[in-house]
């Protein structure tokens, strides 16, 4: 089926492209929802045309991982002049390959704009305005594990090849906790301890090619790739509170440096992040 029908008979069903608005404006942006879409069938995601793309792609803005002597999931530190191998020999391989920024790449540019244009009018009168997209390609070998983690935006999973599960931790277990968010605004270390007790709680959602997921703000999850290379589309973005949180939890993390204990930033982060905003002008922190 060709992009024009698939467009049709995807609109006919949810009257929304290219992806089921209905369900996310239901769930935004407190809960994890499972969603339709309609973008496996695009041509720049067909195997041998992603490898010619990632071939001649700017090197800047690919991230290579692999299992190896050096360690497991080392950023590979060169990358070779041909990268279209690696794409082939995924099923072989336990290798990680992350596109970044794909409104740079002319080939995805058009797709991003479309499902952001599709997600602005759901997520401004709840979040407002939609504040720093960015959209990454991740191709997979078979059985790759992401640890339990959490990200500081609101995204859109959506899988275009391969198989998925997607676990997802119910904000009601608590995590990230205090001490989570202040590390990761210290450091950047965005990775949490998985336990039985969190495996009990887990939302599993399992995602073959059409299949899309919307994850909440900070939700911690993890990822499990199936039997064969996969491909998925996350398409990410913030919201000024969000922006505001960052801010808020470095000032935490900053006064706790100082021996300073200060409760979680709350609904209203803005006193605190507003303090560290100058203090930042001030060069000061």
């Amino acid at each position: 089926m060709g992009r024009i029908e698939l467009s049709e008979h995807f609109g006919a069903q949810t009257a929304d492209w290219p992806f089921d608005h209905a369900r996310l404006r239901l769930a935004y942006p407190h809960s994890a929802q499972p969603l339709d879409h309609a973008l496996a069938a695009e041509r720049c995601f067909a195997w041998d045309r992603l490898a010619a793309i990632i071939d001649k792609g700017d090197r800047s803005l690919i991230e290579i991982r692999e299992d190896g002597p050096a360690g497991r999931f080392r950023p590979l530190a060169e990358l070779p002049t041909k990268l279209s191998p690696l794409v082939y020999s995924l099923e072989t391989a336990k290798r990680w390959i992350m596109l970044r920024d794909l409104g740079r790449w002319p080939e995805f540019k058009g797709l991003v704009e479309e499902v952001l244009a599709g997600i602005a009018p759901i997520a401004g009168p709840v979040t407002g305005d939609i504040l720093k997209p960015v959209a990454f390609l991740f191709v997979s070998s078979p059985g790759l594990l992401t640890p339990l983690h959490f990200d500081p935006e609101y995204n859109i999973l959506f899988q275009i090849a391969g198989r998925k599960r997607f676990s997802v931790i119910p904000a009601e277990c608590g995590l990230p906790g205090k001490a989570d968010n202040e590390r990761f605004h210290r450091t950047g270390d965005n990775l949490l301890p998985w336990t039985p007790q969190l495996a009990e709680s887990a939302l599993h959602f399992d995602m073959g090619p059409g299949d899309a997921l919307h994850v909440p703000f900070k939700a911690a999850h993890t990822v499990t790739v199936g039997g064969a290379p996969s491909i998925s589309l996350s398409v990410t973005w913030r919201s000024r509170d969000s922006l505001l949180q960052d801010d808020a939890w470095a000032m935490n993390g900053l006064l706790a440096r100082c021996g300073v204990r200060v409760p979680t930033p709350g609904a209203r982060p803005w006193v605190r992040a507003v303090t560290m905003r100058a203090l930042r002008r001030a060069r000061i922190a």
